[in-house]
């Protein structure tokens, strides 16, 4: 049976996604939460149902999920529930649940733990060159949306290699 991991890079308004089977991303993206709605919590429950749904879907057996950082700021402290809303789903659907902080990530992805996102995500793409029409977009904005999704990669791709390791 195939050892199968979701990865995912948090965010209020993009969310990363990683399905790693055996080592080697098999479905990714980015999931937007819509920035439309009027509370809090309806981000949170769009966001447990992606969380769900993919879990529903793939049946992985280990949830990885980039920890989030802490500061006096709305949008940061509902980041900061969404990450723990997410593990506890994963926990709920008995899955082994990981955490590592993104300098963690990077410092084992790129060798630097301030390595910037676009740094991730070259070494992501000579990894996996599959994912290189991804790398170079005609739009800023297009290059951080996809970057959300290399740092949910890049987060599968450590935490695999770890649980190899133990």
């Amino acid at each position: 049976m195939p050892n199968k991991l979701l990865a995912i890079d948090p965010g209020t308004r993009f969310m990363g996604i990683a399905l790693l089977e055996n080592g080697k991303p098999v479905y990714y993206g980015v999931r937007v939460i819509k920035n439309n709605v009027r509370f809090p919590h309806e981000r949170l429950r769009q966001a447990r149902r992606i969380v769900l749904r993919l879990i529903n879907d793939f049946h992985p057996s280990t949830l990885a999920i980039e920890k989030t950082f802490f500061s006096n700021n709305r949008n940061v402290a509902l980041l900061n529930v969404l990450a723990e809303e997410i593990k506890a789903v994963g926990k709920r659907k008995g899955l082994n649940v990981v955490s590592l902080a993104p300098s963690t990530v990077r410092k084992l992805i790129c060798g630097n733990g301030n390595a910037k996102k676009a740094e991730v995500a070259r070494v992501v793409v000579a990894k996996h060159p599959e994912l290189k029409v991804y790398l170079s977009q005609d739009r800023k904005w297009k290059e951080r949306y996809w970057q959300n999704m290399f740092d949910a990669i890049a987060l599968g791709m450590v935490v695999k290699k770890i649980i190899s390791k133990s």
